[in-house]
């Protein structure tokens, strides 16, 4: 039986608004954890605490997610950058490792290119590159239920259940995950935690970065895992086709790759069989071998 690693969950402010954060105590690292577009800090339980105690890992909400504050203004990667290298600076941390997903992944990115002496391993988790057109017109009309106050948790979980991304792919972990998306109003009511015009703002600014452009300027090592199953499931309705993953690799200098299977750009975080444990900490665990003192 693995020994359960206490975390501590608490707010930091920096640039004028408060984030909130989830760090689990270890040794070496630390590992910051960047959520998925309107995910969240507990999207990464499952896999901090296979990290630690060997690792420092430090899971954030996103101005405008979870429990941090959704100021009007102040998204696109570069206020999120700005954020982070605050917020790291708060905590008293020069370097550091990185697990992105989706997003997250993609911010992560434009942090290792413009900041390269202080990222020194980096996880892409399906992100990190700008998505189609295609791709990000597609979210947006997944943010309307991000606007929308359901009777009772049984009903949030309900519609979330029928969703297709979602609905082959139910387990604890993720119903432990989306209980935790929602505040609980009076009366038993619930509402997303994300905020859906902050949202909006980064769908806006996305596509003006070029993320492509910024993979020759990345130092460090680099692992991009690719979930095995699409969102409407088997290969129907990847983030990125297997074209797209291939050249992403090959564009930045210490590029490496994993395909992992029986999961979708979601479940691959939230399945209950940690099947991203072990992948994860061994490209750290390399990482750390191969440039001492980089993880």
């Amino acid at each position: 039986m693995s020994l359960i690693t206490p975390f501590r969950t608490a707010p930091v402010r920096v640039n004028g608004i408060s984030l909130s954060y989830r760090e689990w105590p270890g040794d070496k690292g630390p590992i910051l954890c960047l959520p998925s577009f309107a995910g969240h800090k507990g999207s990464f339980d499952r896999l901090a605490q296979a990290l630690a105690p060997d690792y420092r890992v430090i899971a954030l909400d996103l101005r405008g997610r979870g429990d941090s504050d959704k100021p009007e203004q102040g998204y696109g990667f570069a206020y999120h950058a700005r954020d982070i290298l605050a917020f790291m600076q708060q905590l008293g941390i020069e370097s550091f490792a990185i697990v992105g997903h989706s997003f997250g992944a993609t911010l992560g990115t434009y942090l290792a290119s413009i900041r390269p002496s202080r990222v020194k391993a980096i996880v892409l988790l399906e992100g990190g590159a700008d998505p189609t057109e295609r791709v990000l017109e597609a979210i947006r009309p997944t943010l309307v239920h991000l606007e929308t106050r359901f009777p009772s948790m049984d009903a949030y979980l309900e519609v979330m259940r029928e969703m297709p991304f979602y609905a082959t792919q139910w387990g604890g972990m993720l119903e432990t995950y989306l209980r935790e998306d929602v505040h609980v109003l009076e009366g038993g009511a619930v509402q997303p935690k994300a905020c859906a015009p902050a949202l909006h703002q980064d769908l806006d600014l996305h596509s003006l970065y070029s993320m492509c452009l910024h993979f020759p300027a990345m130092a460090c090592p680099a692992l991009f895992v690719r979930a095995g199953e699409g969102l409407l499931g088997g290969q129907r309705g990847h983030i990125f086709s297997e074209a797209e993953t291939d050249a992403i690799v090959r564009w930045i200098p210490q590029g490496r790759r994993i395909d992992l299977p029986g999961v979708n750009h979601f479940t691959l975080l939230l399945n209950d069989h940690g099947l991203l444990n072990d992948p994860v900490k061994m490209f750290f665990d390399q990482a750390a071998g191969s440039s001492p003192g980089s993880v």
